[in-house]
């Protein structure tokens, strides 16, 4: 799914799109098309509603209001584009969906309110991450990028370090100059995400609690190798006569020019390697595998094997969503507390259920404790900075 896009329909289901924005809108309307963001974006809010206190309140005109703003936006799209007949179809399933979701949370707010009664310490609630770094120069130098302002950062002996956007840095070389290769490193703390473009144009996209460490410039070596720790999605630029290879804590990854994801986070029990498109070579414990597009290579306790990948689960991180599936809560929980920069501890007997679902990461994190609460398997207490889980 895009997340551009589900952002552009929360805002819009919010009233809090400009001119410009609703005229995005109306196109993507026209077009038919993000079908399935329009899905998310209609369950995440009646998710909020579910679990917010405004939603007890919750009156039928202001069901009728979410309502007719999907609908309004189906008559005004048709009138001033012209919307084709199935598309309209389309969304106008939408709007019902919209409606039958809604009143569904109303109708279920005695259920959640029995489940509060439980769990009745989500009031205190944590806010999403967002885009946080530190970048470490050769000379030791560390730099903010949560702070820091748009335009360059560093110079660095023929190389030039710029953040162009909120959430990405770019490192280019200066024609002429001789370059450094000395070690740069980027690292997220729990609750930041990062995006770095390398040297070579290559694309990492760093989860929270994650380092890269990688040369300034790659001029003059032999192979473009760089280390990781936690988790990254890489979009590697090809070179066939310059290797990128990624260093894990127990493998390594060999690459021409491909995209991959790898979770190599220190607390999880296994290293996991999923390969999107092109073709990759992994070395652990002696042992070498090469990936298929669709694949994934795991590597833990007992050795190295070789999966059919989840990429909807793999990918999630990336793509903006939390996607759990058939994982355990202590799994679930450790993706939660990097994200959200909170520790978590557990009371009593550990719940052995398997837990599957979607939720934005873009939500407070009560909104995600809620619809593991639903299950009615385990159950949550927020203070003093930590999650309590009970059964």
């Amino acid at each position: 799914m895009n997340n551009d896009i589900i952002h552009l329909f929360t805002r819009y289901l919010n009233n809090q799109c400009s001119k410009t924005e609703l005229e995005r809108v109306f196109k993507l309307i026209e077009e038919g098309s993000n079908k399935s963001e329009w899905d998310f974006v209609l369950a995440e809010e009646a998710s909020r509603l579910v679990g917010s206190d405004h939603q007890a309140e919750m009156s039928l005109d202001e069901i009728t209001r979410l309502y007719g703003k999907i609908q309004d936006s189906i008559n005004e799209g048709g009138h001033k584009i012209g919307v084709l007949r199935d598309r309209n179809l389309y969304w106008r399933k939408i709007a019902a969906a919209a409606i039958i979701l809604i009143t569904l949370s109303v109708g279920t707010f005695y259920y959640s309110s029995r489940l509060d009664t439980k769990s009745d310490k989500l009031v205190r609630d944590i806010a999403p991450g967002g885009n946080k770094a530190t970048l470490t120069l050769a000379n030791g130098k560390k730099i903010s990028l949560t702070d820091a302002k748009n335009g360059e950062l560093a110079a660095q002996s023929g190389v030039t370090v710029t953040k162009l956007a909120d959430g990405k840095i770019v490192y280019a070389l200066k024609p002429g100059n001789v370059v450094n290769t000395a070690p740069n490193s980027i690292e997220t703390p729990r609750g930041g995400q990062y995006q770095v473009i390398l040297p070579d144009g290559s694309k990492v996209l760093l989860n929270a609690a994650s380092s890269l460490t990688y040369p300034a410039s790659f001029v003059a070596l032999k192979q473009r190798r760089v280390e990781l720790k936690g988790e990254a999605y890489f979009e590697v630029a090809k070179d066939k006569s310059h290797p990128f290879i990624v260093k894990t804590q127990n493998q390594e990854i060999k690459v021409l020019g491909t995209h991959f994801n790898i979770n190599s986070y220190a607390d999880e029990p296994m290293t996991k390697t999923t390969l999107v498109e092109g073709s990759v070579l992994i070395k652990a414990s002696g042992i070498e595998q090469i990936l298929k597009p669709g694949s994934q290579a795991i590597n833990g306790y007992d050795g190295l094997r070789i999966v059919e990948a989840n990429m909807d689960e793999v990918l999630a991180w990336k793509n903006g969503y939390f996607m759990f599936d058939g994982e355990s809560i202590e799994s679930v929980m450790r993706k939660i507390s990097r994200w959200y920069n909170i520790d978590v501890a557990f009371k009593g007997n550990v719940s052995k259920d398997k837990f599957g679902g979607t939720v934005s990461r873009f939500a407070n994190v009560s909104q995600v404790l809620r619809k593991l609460e639903y299950t009615n398997k385990v159950h949550f207490i927020i203070e003093e900075g930590r999650i309590t889980v009970t059964k």
